[in-house]
């Protein structure tokens, strides 16, 4: 937040210097649509749904599965003996323990995966976006702002370079 701020500052300070300010140029990329609207954001999060779709589904069954064995064994408790309502109870907990563990497994590996394709986005949009202010001369080019005027914005020019580069 203090170096968005700063900045922004000296953003702002660049800006408001009198005669430099005609010289000054900046633009604006927002990041946020570039990991959502871009080709490659898009084929990515393709990517990663297939990949991790066998196991979604078999981490679904398993709790559908679960939920079927604890009905039934709230409906049939009551006609057991201790010794099965014990045992049926201990296994439906080590049940929910395996679900639980495999869910934040999962969630870990989806989240950690999609972090370094998202990276790796973000890095050949930097790229986009080191050349375009050296090819079109800009002097700062900013990452999120509060506002943007959409003639400084160049976010679409990053997505459509990153669309048409492979």
């Amino acid at each position: 937040m203090i170096k968005k701020t700063l900045i922004a500052m000296i953003a702002s300070a660049a800006i408001c210097t009198g005669a430099a300010a005609a010289d000054f140029k900046v633009g604006v990329v927002n990041p946020g649509r570039v990991l959502s609207e871009s080709a490659p954001a898009i084929a990515a999060q393709k990517k990663l749904q297939s990949y991790f779709k066998a196991r979604e589904d078999e981490l679904n069954r398993a709790v559908r599965d679960f939920r079927t064995r604890a009905q039934n064994f709230e409906k049939n408790s009551a006609a057991m003996s201790e010794s099965e309502r014990l045992k049926q109870r201990q296994d439906l907990a080590e049940r929910e323990r395996d679900i639980s563990r495999r869910q934040r497994a999962l969630l870990e590996e989806r989240n950690q995966r999609a972090n370094e394709e998202s990276q790796i986005i973000l890095s050949r949009a930097n790229r986009i976006i080191q050349d375009l202010a050296r090819r079109q001369n800009y002097d700062l080019i900013l990452q999120e702002a509060v506002y943007v005027n959409p003639k400084i914005d160049l976010t679409n020019e990053v997505i459509r370079q990153l669309n048409s580069s492979k």
